[in-house]
């Protein structure tokens, strides 16, 4: 899988920013922004943190299967 990286930039805003880069540099996200670089080091410490541990919502199979999208819709 290669080695992933959290990286740090300013917009043309002037406001904090991260991207997290896969194989190759690829960006795999964007953050929101952010006015203090305090601020972005908190919210990847908290993406890091919540990215272990979060669960899996797959929506695609609604998409897949007309019986389930429209039963999810009744819910």
């Amino acid at each position: 899988m290669g080695e992933c990286m959290f990286e740090i930039f300013k917009d043309r805003n002037k406001q904090y920013r991260f991207r997290l880069l896969g194989a190759k540099n690829k960006v795999i996200a964007v953050s929101e922004a952010y006015a203090e670089k305090s601020a972005v080091v908190a919210a990847i410490n908290a993406t890091r943190e919540y990215a272990a541990t979060s669960r899996i919502k797959d929506r695609s199979v609604l998409a897949e299967v007309p019986e389930l999208a429209q039963a999810a819709a009744a819910s």
